[in-house]
């Protein structure tokens, strides 16, 4: 039922690439994002976890 309604729309395979494609630009623009972090903010942001259970701990 629902696969002839989606082949009752003219372009419907339009929506699938579209959204591949926003997801795989969203994708690259985050990897290379993270890539070109500074190695200092990527210690400092890793070490945001531990911290809050170290100051618990002290106190």
């Amino acid at each position: 039922m629902m696969k002839e309604h989606l082949q009752s729309i003219i372009g419907v395979e339009l929506y699938a690439i579209i959204g591949f494609l926003i997801f795989f630009v969203f994708f690259i623009l985050v990897t290379l994002h993270t890539i070109r972090m500074d190695k200092s903010r990527v210690r400092r942001l890793s070490e945001i976890p531990l911290e809050d259970e170290f100051r618990t701990n002290q106190e």
